[in-house]
């Protein structure tokens, strides 16, 4: 095994298959991914590239008819591709916590916020084994954290989920996750059903959080912006495959591969007056996808190399870790 590159999370060579009546979908192939403790890293790109399905897989959820058929996933060390369904409850919900893309759709209808929080918190205490704690204790541990995500605990903890607005829906799903102190929070598209004043809120909230409490946040989004206001590093999936990662800067001030340049050209931003550039072709269709690299059907780049074999992901930055910067692509290898 190589050496780890993250000491909180490090993923290696993952891929993620799925089957279906149609065919098997090739959903990730061989994903590259490691963070540290305290960092904020975000994963961008297309609806359907794998974004999901890679933090699905940290949390050992992909279910019937998927499944991981290669790859590591190291977190603090320990390989969870290894452990077994005991070994992962001791992990889940509280070292490693999620927020999903629709939270009212994750709490569970007929019951009371508040009443969700605690049994959350007392699961997490059973699973790890430790002492349970009166009920007072529990109820205080819920009401401080809907304090902490900016809700008047004495009226959200009595409501259901049906009774929350977007934005609450949101704050009571954090305060869950929260509950545990978990190590590493995986956000999976957090703003994608707000409006722009309370993804603004759901950000500084999250921003806060990791100052306060040391989390690390893994941020699923397919929104450049988002990404670029809240992370530290940014890692670019194409297709199930991470085709560049590194710092804020190194992404937004120097993108290397072409998908990667093909999406910032179609930011908008404040003061632009040129027409914003659409990148041509399709998604391709994973369950036949291209060979070589998958982009290559719509790369402008595209070199004799690239739909005859994968290329590498390896490092063209700095040797300082605040600019490492990796990419997959035959323009920056050498050899070729």
């Amino acid at each position: 095994m190589q050496r780890r590159r993250g000491d909180l999370l490090d993923i290696s060579g993952l891929k993620v298959v799925f089957d279906t009546y149609a065919g098997q979908v090739k959903a990730l192939n061989g994903v590259e991914l490691w963070m540290n403790h305290g960092e904020r890293l975000g994963v961008v790109g297309e609806t359907g590239c794998g974004k999901s399905v890679t933090a699905l897989s940290v949390m050992r959820l992909i279910d019937e008819p998927g499944k991981i058929i290669e790859g590591n996933i190291l977190f603090e060390g320990k390989d969870l591709t290894a452990l077994s369904e005991g070994e992962l409850n001791m992990i889940r919900g509280k070292d490693i916590a999620m927020i999903f893309q629709e939270p009212v759709a994750a709490l569970n209808p007929v019951m009371k916020v508040g009443a969700q929080i605690v049994e959350n918190i007392e699961w997490q205490r059973k699973s790890a084994a430790q002492e349970r704690g009166s009920p007072l204790q529990t109820v205080q541990i819920m009401r401080d954290m809907l304090k902490f995500v900016g809700l008047d605990w004495q009226r959200t903890e009595n409501l259901y989920p049906h009774e929350l607005s977007g934005g609450m829906a949101q704050r009571v799903m954090i305060a869950m996750a929260l509950s545990s102190k978990p190590k590493l929070l995986i956000a999976d598209e957090p703003t994608s059903a707000l409006d722009v004043t309370i993804q603004a809120q759901i950000l500084n909230l999250l921003n806060s959080l990791v100052k306060e409490t040391r989390t690390a946040v893994l941020l699923i989004t397919h929104a450049m912006g988002v990404a670029a206001q809240f992370c530290d590093f940014i890692a670019v999936m194409y297709a199930g495959n991470v085709v560049e990662y590194g710092s804020l800067h190194a992404i937004f001030d120097n993108p290397l591969h072409p998908y990667t340049k093909g999406l910032l050209k179609a930011v908008p931003k404040i003061g632009r007056t040129d027409e914003l550039q659409s990148i041509p072709g399709i998604v391709p269709d994973l369950i036949d996808p291209p060979s070589g690299c998958r982009f290559h059907p719509r790369c402008p780049h595209r070199g004799p190399a690239c739909d005859k074999a994968q290329p590498r992901f390896e490092p063209v930055g700095g040797e300082s870790e605040a600019d490492r910067h990796h990419v997959a692509c035959f323009l920056y290898q050498k050899d070729h």
